[in-house]
C-alpha cells in the first residue's frame, strides 16, 4: 500500500510540474512574445516565435472541420489521458522511469487540453529549434514533455527487449 501511495505522489508531482512549466511558459509567451515577431535566442538554432495552433502537434489536423476537430483534439486526448492515468494507478511492475515518462506524457497532454479549452480551441506555441532549413516547427513545453516521455518509453522498451533477447540466446556446442 505504501508503494502505491508513493507512485501516486510521484505521478501527481510530475504531472503538476509539467503543467506548471507549460502553462507558465505559455503565459510568458502570450505576455512577452505575442507581438514581437521572431526572437533569436541562440542564433537561429533556438528561436522564440508566437503562434496560436488550432491543430494538433505541429499544426496537424488544423483543417479538420467541426465537430470532428473537437473529437480528435479534445475528446480523444481526454480518453487517452484518462487511460494513461488509470494505467499508472493500477499498473504493476512499473519502474521509476516508466512512471516518470508516462507522467510527463500525462502532464503535457493535460496542459495542452486545458490550453485548448481555455483559449477557444487554440494552443499557444512559441518554441522553434533547428539548423538552417531543418526545423522542428513551432511547439511548446507540453509538446516537449510528451515527446521526451514517448522517447524515454521507447528507450526503456528497447533496453528491455535487448535484455530479454540476450537472456534467451543459447550457444549450441
Amino acid at each position: 500500500m505504501k508503494k502505491r501511495i508513493m507512485v501516486i505522489v510521484l505521478v501527481v508531482l510530475t504531472v503538476m510540474i509539467n503543467i506548471a512549466l507549460d502553462q507558465g511558459t505559455k503565459y510568458l509567451a502570450r505576455e512577452n512574445i505575442k507581438n514581437h515577431g521572431r526572437i533569436n535566442v541562440i542564433h537561429t538554432f533556438f528561436i522564440l516565435q508566437y503562434a496560436e495552433n488550432d491543430g494538433g502537434f505541429l499544426g496537424l489536423g488544423s483543417g479538420i472541420p467541426q465537430p470532428f476537430k473537437t473529437i480528435v483534439l479534445i475528446i480523444f486526448p481526454v480518453i487517452m489521458v484518462t487511460g494513461l492515468l488509470i494505467y499508472l494507478i493500477i499498473g504493476k511492475n512499473l519502474t521509476l522511469l516508466h512512471i516518470v515518462s508516462i507522467s510527463c506524457i500525462l502532464g503535457g497532454g493535460i496542459s495542452n487540453i486545458y490550453d485548448r479549452l481555455a483559449h477557444n480551441g487554440f494552443v499557444t506555441d512559441f518554441l522553434n529549434f533547428g539548423i538552417g532549413n531543418i526545423r522542428t516547427g513551432i511547439l511548446n513545453v507540453a509538446d516537449l514533455s510528451i515527446t521526451f516521455g514517448v522517447i524515454f518509453l521507447l528507450i526503456i522498451h528497447l533496453i528491455h527487449e535487448k535484455k530479454v533477447k540476450d537472456n534467451n540466446v543459447h550457444i549450441d556446442a
